[in-house]
């Protein structure tokens, strides 16, 4: 699956209000949801075609953890149910070996937070993102390419005085590069690297520190060599994950927070299958946080898919 961009994990904010000192990023949130781009990352809609992707999760954590690694709030527990909207759109007038494609992420979100005896569940929209790519493959269709800035807008509902909101009151900018690599006709590698840089909450005068990620994924379809007419041709099994290292440090009022400004870092990692057909593809994944730094730890189980809307281009 292509690019998702969106704030899945958003809600989590409301937890630096909690101990501040205690967490990375405002409780570990990012706008830029890690582990999507295991999967077809790069492919972008056809020139002229209008895509639809839709990317449902479902994540829990029952640890906070501190620079150590090690459980630092009692009685935490967090889940969230998502469903994020993505279209792409690729413009047909060719810019040399490029395509222009712009895009846009709507996305709403389910949370539940409990803290010891506080608790609190809320349902509404999170941060909107716009995105503007560059898409690009090489003649063999081999190697195919996007890059491109991601702006997440403060749109989603939030409210500082409440344990956990589905906006992070902030604009985030995140350049990114995502590539998917055919290396065989059965093996396929896929990532994305980016970088998000965070402005200031202007409610809490807290600004989360800029991180860098890397989604991660190799996907094997054992069943290439069958005819393409047959249901296991289009069937993939994967290794997919991410790592995250937060290099700046968190502040409030311009004053780093804590000790080493509680940098956040994750690695995750969990098996994923696909399946695909001519134009798009649906992806069932679950992934595990095994290193974690300042942030929650998380387990995620992931549905993702990809059809074409307007402009869908005719099999032949």
């Amino acid at each position: 699956m292509p690019v998702l961009y969106s704030a899945s994990v958003a809600a989590l904010t409301a937890l630096s209000f909690l101990s501040a000192p205690a967490l990375a990023s405002e409780g570990g949130a990012t706008h830029y949801p890690t582990d999507i781009n295991t999967i077809g990352a790069a492919y972008a809609p056809p020139p002229g075609t209008l895509e639809l992707y839709n990317y449902t999760t479902a994540q829990w954590s029952h640890t906070l953890a501190n620079n150590h690694g090690n459980e630092t709030v009692p009685g935490f527990s967090f889940h969230a149910d998502v469903d994020a909207l993505r279209t792409l759109y690729t413009f047909k007038q060719p810019i040399g070996p490029f395509h222009f494609v712009l895009g846009g992420v709507l996305n709403i979100n389910h949370l539940k937070l409990d803290v010891g005896p506080a608790s609190r569940s809320v349902t509404n929209l999170g941060d909107i993102d716009a995105e503007t790519l560059l898409s690009y493959h090489t003649p063999d269709h081999r190697l195919f390419l996007l890059f491109g800035l991601d702006t997440y807008a403060p749109t989603g509902r939030y409210n500082k005085t409440k344990l956990i909101s589905t906006g992070l009151n902030y604009w985030s900018f995140d350049p990114n590069v995502v590539f998917t690599y055919h290396a065989t006709r059965k093996i396929t590698f896929n990532g994305q690297a980016l970088l998000e840089f965070n402005t200031e909450n202007n409610a809490t005068h807290y600004q989360s520190g800029d991180m860098f990620n890397l989604d991660y994924g190799m996907n094997y379809r054992a069943f290439a060599d069958r005819p393409e007419s047959s249901f296991v041709h289009h069937l993939g099994f994967g290794i997919v994950g991410n790592y995250l290292k937060q290099f700046t440090d968190d502040t409030v009022d311009g004053n780093t927070v804590g000790p080493g400004g509680h940098r956040g870092e994750e690695f995750s990692i969990g098996p994923q299958v696909s399946y695909d057909w001519r134009f798009g593809g649906i992806a069932f994944k679950f992934e595990h946080d095994v290193v974690v730094r300042n942030r929650p730890s998380i387990n995620a189980v992931w549905v993702q898919f990809a059809v074409p809307l307007l402009g869908a281009p005719k099999h032949g």
